[in-house]
């Protein structure tokens, strides 16, 4: 029954998919920027708060139980993301705008790795599943114990090479350090800055 479980829930978790990418952003002359910001999120986990004895009529204890209650924890981390003008952009476009070739390539090699091990990843939970529905139906006990663990063992490995791709493939994920960013922004800002004088001046 348990593992049972496992499939079903693996079934729903399993099928994890990268958050829709965003349009394509084209260059519109505004300042490029790296913005600094603090994600907060919740988990809820049971933690234990008593114990508890069950005693007979005769007052002697016959067991024991745990008494269990929902913990719920804030946990906070610092990020930083791309922006134009006030538009925040995928890491990808802005180096492409910033015009940062090696930047952009790092990203997209990140990107088209995460693709790779999230497929892989599906492909060897789907042979796991398989497997361990395989195993519930053969007649005999060595195989049927087989499939079972290596199934179990495919969906296991296959669930977190799923969920390694889908953080590659994590608009939050970078391929390079924050200061490579603000270099890029800055040196696109100061290159927009001089055509908008030589613009300026050239009128009249």
């Amino acid at each position: 029954m348990n593992r049972t479980y496992l499939v079903a829930a693996t079934l729903l978790t399993g099928c994890i998919m990268p958050k829709p990418q965003a349009p394509t952003a084209v260059a519109t002359g505004e300042q490029l920027a790296v913005v600094d910001d603090v994600k907060v999120w919740t988990t809820t986990s049971k933690e234990k708060v008593a114990e508890t004895e069950y005693t007979d009529a005769d007052g002697h204890v016959v067991g024991k139980g745990a008494v269990y209650q929902d913990k719920t924890t804030t946990h906070s981390m610092k990020i930083w993301y791309p922006v134009q003008g006030t538009q925040q952009l995928r890491d990808e476009d802005f180096f492409k705008i910033a015009g940062d070739q090696n930047a952009l390539r790092q990203t997209e090699d990140m990107r088209a790795n995460g693709e790779k091990w999230r497929t892989r990843g599906m492909v060897t939970m789907g042979a796991g599943i398989v497997g361990v529905i395989a195993g519930y139906l053969v007649p005999w006990d060595a195989a049927k114990y087989l499939l079972e663990i290596g199934g179990t063992l495919a969906v296991g490995g296959g669930y977190y090479a799923t969920h390694y791709g889908a953080m590659q493939m994590d608009p939050e994920t970078h391929a390079v350090d924050r200061s490579v960013a603000e270099r890029a922004a800055q040196g696109y800002n100061s290159q927009v800055g001089r055509s908008a004088s030589l613009g300026v001046s050239g009128r009249f």
